[in-house]
This record gives C-alpha cells, sequence and structure tokens, in this order.
C-alpha cells in the first residue's frame, strides 16, 4: 500500500507545500559540492551542461520548477517570489522549466485533484517505524524521491530514464538529481508520522492507511509558539503569521550551515564520507532508509497533542533544537559527497 499525493479536499485546501531544506540549504550542498569536484573531470563536464550556471544554483532549479502553473497555460507565475529562482526569470530560462513541467506533469497518473508528478519527485512518506525504505510500503512510490533520483542516476548513466520519468538528457537529470540528492538527506523528506485524532502515532501497514492520520510529511504538526513582537512582527501577523510546522523547523538551515561558512575542516568531513555500498542504481534507496534512521528519533520522541482542525501540536523534547542542529550537519555533509560521488562515478569517465 502507498500513498499517492492524497487527493482529499483536506490536502488540497492547504497552501503549506514540502520543500526540504531552504534554497540557502540546497545551494550548500551544491557549493560544497563543487569543492569537492575542483579540478575533476567530472567539475568539467558539469561546466559543459550547465554552462555559466554554478552548481549551487543549479541545485534550486527543481523547486523553481514549481512556479510553472500548468492551470494557466504552463505559465512562470512566480516571478519575483523567490530570490534564489531570480537566475531562471529569463525567457530562456522560464522556457527549460515549461518544457519540463510539460513532461512531467501528469504522466504518472496521479488521482483526480492529486499535485503533478513533478512535485511528489522530491518526497515519499513511509512510516517512521519502518526500518528501511521498501517498495510497496506506505508513502514509497514508484514516481517518489528514490525513482526520481535513480532514473536521474542512469541518464547520467547514458541509459533512458525509466517511465514515468521525463528526464530527456544529462542536463536534465543534473539538474534533478543535484536537487534530490539534497531532498534525500532532509530526514522528514522520507519519514514520516501517522497520527490518530488524540495524538497517538500509528503504524498504517500494520492498521491499514486511513487518510485522517496523514500529517503531510509533518506540515500538519505545528509547533506552539507566540506570535513575534515589535513592528516586524505586527506585520507577519498581518500578513498571516502562522505556527511553525514540524517539517519547515527540519528545513530551516542557520547561518553556520550557509555557503559562506563552508571551510577547510567541513571541506575535509565531506572528503571522509565513504562511497555508498553496491550497485549505484540502488544508491538512493540505501540514502533513502539512512535518512529514515534519522527520522525515527526525530518523530517517535515528541510528544503529540490530539488534532485540533487540521492540525496536530507536538513538544519538543529540550534537547531537541540542539540534536536537530547537529543533524542537519550532517546530513548536508553527506547530500554534498554523494553528490559528488554520483557526478565523479557518471560525468568523470573519459
Amino acid at each position: 500500500m502507498f500513498v499517492r499525493r492524497l487527493a482529499a479536499p483536506l490536502l488540497l485546501a492547504l497552501a503549506t507545500t514540502a520543500h526540504a531544506w531552504s534554497g540557502v540549504g540546497h545551494q550548500t550542498v551544491g557549493a560544497l559540492t563543487e569543492q569537492l569536484l575542483q579540478g575533476t573531470p567530472a567539475a568539467r563536464r558539469v561546466a559543459e551542461l550547465l554552462g555559466d550556471l554554478p552548481l549551487a544554483q543549479a541545485a534550486v532549479w527543481l523547486d523553481c520548477a514549481r512556479g510553472i502553473d500548468p492551470a494557466k497555460g504552463f505559465d512562470y507565475t512566480a516571478r519575483g517570489r523567490n530570490a534564489e529562482c531570480a537566475p531562471f526569470e529569463t525567457d530562456a530560462g522560464i522556457a527549460e522549466l515549461r518544457a519540463f513541467v510539460q513532461r512531467n506533469h501528469r504522466q504518472c497518473h496521479p488521482a483526480p485533484g492529486a499535485e503533478d508528478c513533478h512535485r511528489g519527485y522530491h518526497y515519499a512518506n513511509l512510516a517512521y517505524q519502518r526500518s528501511r525504505y521498501l517498495p510497496g510500503s506506505t508513502g514509497a512510490r514508484p514516481d517518489d524521491i528514490v525513482g526520481a533520483a535513480t532514473a536521474a542516476i542512469a541518464v547520467l548513466r547514458g541509459q533512458t530514464a525509466t517511465a514515468p520519468f521525463g528526464f530527456e538528457s544529462p542536463r536534465d537529470a543534473l539538474l534533478v538529481i543535484a536537487h534530490l540528492v539534497g531532498d534525500m538527506h532532509q530526514p522528514l523528506h522520507i519519514g514520516s508520522v501517522y497520527l490518530d485524532a488524540q495524538g497517538q502515532p500509528v503504524d498504517p501497514d500494520k492498521t491499514g492507511l486511513d487518510p485522517a492520520t496523514f500529517t503531510r510529511g509533518s506540515n500538519q504538526v505545528v509547533i506552539p509558539a507566540r506570535p513575534p513582537t515589535g513592528a516586524a512582527g505586527l506585520k507577519a501577523v498581518a500578513a498571516g503569521w502562522r505556527m511553525p510546522n514540524l517539517h519547515s523547523l527540519w528545513d530551516g538551515v542557520p547561518a553556520a550551515l550557509t555557503p559562506a561558512s563552508i571551510d577547510a575542516a567541513w571541506l575535509q568531513a565531506a572528503r571522509q564520507v565513504p562511497v555508498t555500498p553496491g550497485e549505484m542504481a540502488g544508491w538512493p534507496a540505501r540514502w533513502a532508509s539512512e535518512s529514515l534512521d534519522q527520522a525515527r528519533p526525530a518523530l517517535h520522541d515528541l510528544a503529540f497533542g490530539p488534532r485540533q482542525g487540521e492540525v496536530w501540536t507536538a513538544t519538543l523534547p529540550p534537547d531537541y533544537e540542539a540534536r536537530m542542529a547537529e543533524i542537519k550537519r550532517e546530513q548536508l555533509t553527506r547530500a554534498a559527497a554523494r553528490l559528488a560521488q554520483v557526478l565523479q562515478a557518471t560525468l568523470g569517465m573519459p
């Protein structure tokens, strides 16, 4: 059984969209990868595919594709909304985003009213009780993040992307994998908590999936917080301030983890990340299983309140945020190392 980006009115009514890391977090992964590849044949091939676009900027491209609106003739409707997408907001850049979305729109046959296929490439929603990523589990889909990353790697290896993925060129695949390796290392883009009306975790693989227990990757789990104060706070409240949700808490990247913070020690730590064992086609599933291991304590150790309308509340343990910061650094480091390893293995050969 799996969750196919549920089409229930509940999900359609909620505007919050899951993004793994902030744009800055993806730029950190790309910038660290660039330094790991410096002077290698893979770096030269990346430059050939991306032209003047740095890998740090390319790493946000797949999120920018969300700005294409099929309901408005595949027009780009997000101009000026996200600073990291500004380099793509040219006629040529928008045309490339549009073409990608048109190829990756409904070809995965989502349920009526469910989100477009390319939006589902960013995540899986496995119950945190699972010990590893396993196709067929609740939250695992043929067109989820593992399938999309695997298809992108295949194209970089000179193969054809498996259905339903519309990755037509090595540049397509590079733009996809540069983003998804980062996504995959955000634990809550793999592991999810399913909660009953009283806020008790349930295991949908044992009980059967009840859509009412689906928390959208913890986007519907909020952390009680006071509204911001002062002039800036009043402006935020007027603009529709809402309590932070658990997923967005994990997406946030502190100043210590931005591209400007990359130093020799961080670079050395990334170089020490071992190459994933086994055949390369199986790497994404292994990475997903590892992220699931990180998601388990991140979700299991919380106290959840009863459902209130469309959300549940969560109380964080005293040391939660400090541990979360450690995990974020670990995961961003691993993401950069593994992206570099994929590109070395696929683009670094003569």
